[in-house]
């Protein structure tokens, strides 16, 4: 790892030629002993007995021991540069640097995944591919999902749970931002429920500060909000009511982040139409 690399004291770095890992301590022998750090034949060996969840990609998961299964990611590009080199980096420790900040957004208290692992493999000079390793929340969906199971117009209990849902979501990005984290992809499908309790995930390139500006935090709001946008043309039943019962859990008493959150959607009412038009004019996606 670099030298400006915080060290976790329950993880172990251990380097094995062109593979480098750093593993959760609990898990570390269970793994090596499975020969994780050749990942892709790790995988084709229990591939009969894995199943594989959504995200950008679908994701292997496979069961570790006695009621834990553990969840593979492929770090992957986005955008344009996804067709041009999927999932090969340039420099940096993107997984390293992941199970970081996840395990300091862990240490505030804030419900998200439980990291185990991370892998770096090198390709050939300067590039790599990177997988982040972590145990499954069984029975979690994403907001996406949750929402649709609802149905487009819940009623009693179901109404009534979506609106806790969406308050807490508010409350839990509220808590995020008061610690001094920035997400870079904040998304529904980063949302998950999962026994009636709202986590964050995904915090690739995400980073933390004393404190968080105002615009910094407009900037996460207004991205879930273009989610929000692009999921509701695709049919999700997510109302207007619904986003003013998330903002106004997120602001509390804070009237200028609800003056700032206004503003914020003024301007923003006058970009959604360039958004529609590129929506339009792409291939649809899963993944925002």
């Amino acid at each position: 790892m670099s030298k400006d690399m915080p060290i976790l004291p329950s993880f172990s770095f251990i380097r094995r030629r062109r593979v480098h890992l750093l593993l959760k301590d609990k898990y570390k022998d269970l793994l090596l002993k499975q020969g994780v750090e050749d990942l892709d034949a790790f995988l084709q060996r229990r591939r009969q007995e894995s199943k594989h969840l959504q995200g950008r990609t679908l994701h292997p998961c496979v069961p570790l021991r006695e009621g834990e299964w553990m969840v593979v990611r492929r770090y992957s590009h986005g955008g344009l540069f996804r067709s041009i080199t999927r999932d090969l980096f340039l420099f940096g420790q993107r997984s390293f640097r992941e199970v970081v900040l996840t395990e300091e957004v862990r240490s505030c208290q804030i419900p998200t995944i439980q990291p185990i692992g991370a892998i770096h493999r090198l390709v050939f000079p300067f590039f790599y591919r990177a997988h982040l390793l972590s145990l499954e929340i069984p029975s979690a969906k994403d907001l996406i999902q949750y929402v649709r199971e609802l149905g487009p117009h819940p009623h009693g209990e179901s109404l009534s749970l979506k609106r806790k849902t969406i308050r807490s979501a508010g409350l839990l990005l509220k808590q995020f931002h008061q610690a001094g984290f920035f997400h870079r992809d904040l998304q529904l499908k980063n949302l998950l429920v999962a026994e009636n309790q709202v986590l964050l995930i995904d915090f690739d390139r995400a980073y933390r500060r004393k404190k968080l500006s105002t615009r910094e935090r407009m900037k996460n709001l207004l991205r879930l909000n273009r989610s929000v946008e692009k999921w509701k043309l695709k049919g999700l039943g997510v109302t207007r009511t619904d986003r003013w019962r998330f903002f106004l859990a997120y602001a509390g008493d804070d009237e200028d982040i609800l003056d700032a959150m206004r503003r914020a959607l003024r301007f923003y009412s006058l970009r959604f139409f360039f958004y529609r038009l590129s929506w339009a004019l792409t291939k649809p996606s899963n993944e925002s």
